[in-house]
């Protein structure tokens, strides 16, 4: 029995290899800036435009399906960035099938955690008017976009959801399940749908 279970450590370790050498070369093929030591274990889906920037930093590390995290199951995450848009990734980020959805700008400060099945975007990707989502050139046109930004230290829960516009302050954390429509503070609790701050964190 412990031999068997020897084995099948052994067989999860090369698997786990061969999957991190092939996305960091799918990422580096697809025009990706990576930083050292950028691990990602499982499939990861890639759709990056010519004119797109995206940059991941140092020390990277992101699970994505294949049953890796209990609470992602298979579900895998995605890298997409539209025309001219931008992705930055800091130092020392940590998700777990994530999906980054960028048509302007994404940015992702230093030792943030993202919990498993994560979405981030930046853009509504239809227009509001149903008139113009008949349309399918001018419902493109007419999405509205802007920035994300996700300052150092922040912790966000296990199927958020962070919408366009949104700051969230540097050490805050974000309860699981929590669609975040609005700003967050620095050093705070918010959770809810839409996500409301609940505490204030002492940081003395």
């Amino acid at each position: 029995m412990k031999g068997l279970y020897v084995l099948k450590a052994y067989i999860s370790m090369l698997f786990n290899l061969c999957s991190r050498c092939k996305n960091y070369i799918k990422l580096r093929a697809c025009g990706i800036c990576v930083g050292r030591h950028c691990v990602i274990h499982g499939h990861v889906g890639v759709n990056i435009a010519p004119s797109a920037k995206v940059s991941i930093g140092d020390n990277f590390y992101m699970s994505s399906g294949g049953h890796r995290n209990p609470l992602c199951g298979n579900i895998e995450g995605f890298f997409y960035a539209g025309e001219n848009a931008c992705i930055c990734i800091g130092n020392h980020v940590g998700m777990s099938s994530t999906v980054l959805r960028a048509a302007q700008s994404i940015t992702i400060g230093n030792y943030v955690k993202i919990g498993a099945n994560v979405k981030v975007m930046d853009t509504d990707a239809h227009a509001l008017d149903f008139n113009v989502r008949r349309v399918r050139e001018e419902d493109a046109k007419q999405k509205r976009c802007a920035p994300v930004v996700i300052e150092d230290d922040v912790l966000i829960g296990v199927n958020s959801i962070i919408l366009k516009g949104v700051t969230i302050g540097a050490r805050s954390i974000i309860g699981a399940g929590s669609v975040v429509t609005k700003s967050v503070p620095s050093d705070c609790v918010a959770c809810g749908n839409p996500a409301r701050v609940v505490k204030i964190l002492n940081t003395d």
